[in-house]
């Protein structure tokens, strides 16, 4: 039997719900997914008594590499790996706090915008909940990425200084990085005003009717 025209408005919430379950479900899976890779690298390297990170060789004769028919150089940024046995610890450390700062700044902009996916998934997107949401991940990313910034530049530095490049490269914080960052903050304050102020024109509208 065909389902009548007032039993499909009460089969609405259930297929809003259900959406919204699988579309929570594929962003968390991209979340963890890159939280297991970066949480395993960084396990890998320690188990390998390893740090590897990302430096931007200036000068070519730092980087020149020896090969069967001539010299090769690295330039731009690389990431290197250096055992933790030829570098001072505390670069380890600061290398470590850095990739652990990123880890939890990726998880906590994930949980942030949880409010938010539900909200959209349930039809009501303009609420209050989603523009607190939207203020939140706006710390947690500034936060974080001042957190990062300074301990990878720290670590870095230290550590290409105890290998003995240190006059020839620079730290793999580069200006794309810093754009990226500003990126997602200007991205999310824009959506936080746009929420608001579909939450305040939602408003005017149920005063109207």
């Amino acid at each position: 039997m065909s389902p009548t025209s007032e039993q499909k408005p009460h089969d609405d919430p259930q297929k809003r719900k259900a959406f919204g379950t699988g579309y929570e479900l594929w962003i968390g899976l991209a979340v963890g997914l890159y939280v297991v890779y970066a949480v395993t690298d960084l396990i890998t390297g320690l188990v390998h008594s390893e740090v590897s990170l990302s430096v931007d060789f200036e000068d070519d004769a730092v980087s020149a590499l020896d090969v069967p028919n001539g010299t090769a150089s690295l330039r731009g940024l690389t990431e290197i790996s250096v055992a933790t046995g030829d570098v001072s610890a505390g670069a380890v450390v600061f290398v470590i706090i850095a990739k652990i700062a990123l880890i939890l700044t990726v998880l906590g902009a994930a949980i942030s915008l949880v409010p938010v996916i539900r909200d959209i998934a349930a039809g009501t997107p303009f609420t209050s909940r989603a523009s607190r949401a939207f203020s939140v991940l706006t710390w947690i990313v500034v936060i974080g990425w001042i957190i990062y910034f300074i301990t990878m530049m720290l670590g870095s530095n230290w550590i290409a200084a105890d290998i003995g490049i240190g006059d020839g490269v620079g730290p793999g914080i580069t200006v794309m990085q810093s754009w990226l960052v500003l990126g997602i903050l200007g991205g999310a304050e824009l959506l936080r005003r746009c929420f608001r102020s579909g939450r305040k024109a939602q408003e005017e509208l149920e005063g109207l009717v």
